[in-house]
């Protein structure tokens, strides 16, 4: 009887011990801080940019499970996503340079064109994982003529 009871009591030690090891593997969802978004010869963070000038993001990403790609979209406020056969402008690009790293701080310069509209716009920010986990940041984004 004592046997039995030795058994079922490692058993269940063994099964508590190794459900609680699978938790563990889990990987969180990157964690991204912006930190700067403005004028890119100013390096400010009044979240404007001029037309014909550069926006500056200075974002910081934590990502456990290796970032993959970094997605940067801006469209005009109010509006989703669209195909670029519209004729609004809008920029929806994919850096892959930062791929394999854990942690980095984005500092990159984004054209902005001279055929965008003045007004307000959307700042989307997403990053996945090669776990494919994804996080996303956004923000408001004003842009205004020279």
């Amino acid at each position: 009887m004592n046997t039995r009871i030795f058994i079922i009591t490692l058993a269940l030690t063994a099964g508590f011990f190794f459900s609680s090891c699978e938790k563990d593997d889990e990987v969180d969802k990157p964690v991204i801080t912006i930190h700067e978004l403005g004028e890119g010869d100013t390096h400010g963070n009044d979240h404007t940019a001029t037309i014909g000038g550069e926006l500056h993001m200075d974002i910081d990403i934590l990502a456990e499970g290796k970032i993959s790609t970094v997605q940067v979209i801006i469209h005009h406020e109010g509006e989703g996503h669209k195909d670029f056969q519209d004729e609004e402008w809008e920029i929806d690009t994919t850096y892959t340079k930062f791929s394999g790293l854990i942690n980095t701080t984005f500092h990159e310069h984004l054209e902005i064109d001279t055929t965008a509209e003045a007004g307000d716009y959307h700042f989307d920010f997403i990053v996945t994982d090669m776990e494919g986990n994804q996080s996303s940041a956004d923000a408001e984004l004003l842009l205004k003529e020279e």
